[in-house]
């Protein structure tokens, strides 16, 4: 897979250009979605390929001094997008009601009836020049990623940027454990992605180690993403004016569901983040030079 290093990269500046170059280019090629069902698969794709290359881009923070222009950069585009994207996930999020309880006579049918046909409008011809305009910003951000440079070579331009990531992962975790806020549980999915991604991308030094520990990542990854998703259900149910009983029913199960998730990510959050960021990054810079020298 291209979102990894590899031993044939000169050092890690080629690492960073050569990913960069094949993320934006997939995500280029979205933008050329020509039917509106295309285009919400592609809104998606695109969003994906923008969340990885500012987990690469952090991965190499501390030694990148193009590190604020290229983010903002990611960040403007994914706003650009993002009217589109709530609109779709908006839709299918209430479509799933069903799965936490059971409402009588479909007292949410008007109301995503009528999101569906703004979400169709939507990814209609406006979506068009909105995919354009995405595809010319990628396309300039590309050109821009061909002179990417770290200040280091190999080691030293990554584990100071794994580390910081990590730790900001392991304080989320403990933030969001203190405050139980669902705004800082969708943080500390943030932070749990970017490791995720650093994981993958490093996977090449020790591939049988890595394997469990990317899975771990990303199994909690998408069960914070769960947990986001209930709230934004219950949000959602509230906004479409669900009469006070059918409400009721609703949030007490999303409500269960929520404290059965959020005692799973605590456990899963403690396996994954068990280790300290010296720790994790002094065992995996083993592995890496190790890695380096047998290639």
């Amino acid at each position: 897979m291209s979102y990894r290093i590899r031993p044939k990269d000169p050092d890690m500046s080629a690492a960073l250009r050569r990913i960069a170059e094949d993320r934006l280019t997939r995500a280029i090629e979205a933008t050329r979605a020509v039917t509106p069902e295309a285009r919400m698969l592609a809104v998606h794709d695109i969003r994906k390929r923008l969340k990885e290359m500012r987990g690469l881009i952090r991965l190499v923070r501390p030694d990148f001094d193009g590190f604020k222009p290229a983010d903002q950069a990611l960040r403007d585009i994914g706003r650009g997008l993002s009217a589109l994207r709530d609109i779709k996930v908006r839709c299918d999020t209430l479509g799933h009601v069903a799965d936490y309880a059971a409402l009588p006579d479909d007292p949410l049918g008007p109301y995503l009836t009528e999101l569906g046909m703004r979400r169709d409008a939507a990814y209609g011809d406006p979506s068009v020049t909105l995919l354009r305009d995405t595809g010319a910003a990628l396309t300039a951000l590309r050109d821009s990623s061909a002179q990417w440079s770290l200040r280091h070579s190999g080691r030293r331009a990554i584990f100071p940027g794994l580390s910081k990531t990590y730790a900001e992962a392991r304080d989320a975790m403990e933030h969001a454990r203190e405050t139980r806020a669902p705004e800082d549980f969708h943080a500390w999915r943030k932070h749990v992605k970017y490791h995720f991604y650093h994981a993958q991308i490093l996977s090449p030094i020790w591939p049988e180690a890595m394997a469990a520990h990317i899975a771990a990542a990303e199994a909690l990854g998408e069960l914070l993403g769960k947990h986001h998703d209930l709230h934004v259900l219950g949000e959602e149910a509230r906004a479409a004016g669900l009469a006070k009983a059918p409400l009721k029913v609703l949030e007490q199960g999303l409500t269960d569901r929520i404290e059965m998730l959020e005692k799973q990510a605590f456990l899963d959050g403690a396996r994954l983040l068990a280790d300290t960021p010296e720790t994790l990054s002094r065992r995996w810079s083993i592995w890496y030079r190790l890695w380096r020298n047998s290639n």
